[in-house]
């Protein structure tokens, strides 16, 4: 997993494409997740910095492990 980012080093946050559920859109407020927006190509980045670098990690497990840990943290149930 590459959780800070390779341009800058800020720490990164998963990056979320879809329509995003309510606790998702907390969380991105809070800055703990980014949006993506509804569009992804066909193999989009899947974390975010402050600053708005993108960048892949192919290490999906660790991203959905964090994904679910940060939406969980905003009131999501699985």
């Amino acid at each position: 997993m590459i959780p800070s980012c390779p341009e800058c080093g800020a720490p990164g946050v998963p990056l979320m494409f879809g329509l995003p559920v309510p606790e998702a859109r907390a969380a991105a407020e809070d800055g703990d997740l980014a949006l993506g927006g509804c569009v992804a190509s066909a193999d989009p980045p899947n974390w975010q910095c402050p600053r708005q670098h993108r960048w892949r990690d192919a290490d999906e497990r660790a991203w959905d492990q964090r994904l679910l840990r940060v939406l969980e943290a905003h009131g999501y149930r699985t």
